[in-house]
């Protein structure tokens, strides 16, 4: 695991999306899956500058979503969907056909877990996921405890989940599900990037890096992978026994 700390929540942004935007550079057609979420969206608006500067090229990109809460759709505001779409998706020039997202209105969520598994597989992997790590570890809509040995699946909320669920809408949504690309979508991805800030995700943080690999930790269990890039910021970083700062 590569750590770099940065002073504050907008270098720390900064530098994800430059690393993003260099990666896409070298591999113009890459397929990318960006989380949702509050942490990753100034990072999206870096992408988003980068873009307008013809700094980057998303024309040839192919997009994966993350997660989705299941029983939600684009329409709620709040959605993953609808964030990607707000924050990223309508400010960039990319076409509907380079986006393959859950859609958490589906009958049969067995079928849209195949669904986005095919679209992963028949273009080859995921070149660079980017994660926000949840106050419980979690990644995506990978609980504590999840397996991980699971593709694209159909998950029970934490208790944690479901009590900080209610910052992302502005109306009360009870959520009892998601919907997400397993851990395996994870480790089998060229790069991974993981990204937290503040001093509330400092003890998580210390977890993911320094603690035992666990299940009960999913964040944890990719602190093996050579190809996993760990940006923070100062507070998040203060628990920490070593790191380094850039």
């Amino acid at each position: 695991m590569n750590i770099k700390v940065q002073t504050n929540y907008e270098e720390m942004s900064k530098v994800t999306a430059e690393f993003i935007i260099n990666y896409v550079n070298h591999k113009p057609d890459s397929l990318l899956c960006l989380a949702g979420g509050h942490t990753p969206l100034r990072t999206f608006d870096y992408l988003i500058e980068a873009a307008i500067n013809r700094q980057v090229d998303f024309s040839e990109c192919k997009f994966v979503g993350l997660d989705e809460w299941v029983g939600l759709g684009k329409s709620v505001k709040g959605s993953c969907q609808e964030t990607l779409y707000t924050s990223l998706f309508d400010r960039i020039s990319i076409s509907e056909e380079q986006i393959c997202f859950f859609n958490g209105l589906a009958e049969d969520t067995a079928v849209e877990c195949k669904r986005v598994d095919h679209f992963i597989f028949e273009n080859g992997k995921i070149d660079v996921i980017l994660l926000g790590i949840g106050m419980n570890g979690h990644l995506g809509f990978n609980e504590p405890n999840v397996s991980p040995d699971l593709y694209s699946h159909v998950v029970g909320l934490d208790p944690v989940t479901k009590d900080v669920s209610s910052k992302y809408f502005e109306e009360e949504v009870n959520v009892k599900q998601g919907i997400s690309l397993g851990i395996q979508h994870i480790v089998e991805s060229d790069t991974v990037i993981l990204i937290a800030n503040g001093a509330k995700k400092a003890d998580i943080v210390k977890q993911t890096v320094e603690g035992e690999k666990t299940v009960e930790v999913p964040s944890s269990l990719v602190q093996d992978l050579p190809n996993v890039h760990f940006f923070i910021d100062e507070e998040a970083a203060s628990l920490l026994e070593k790191s380094d700062k850039e």
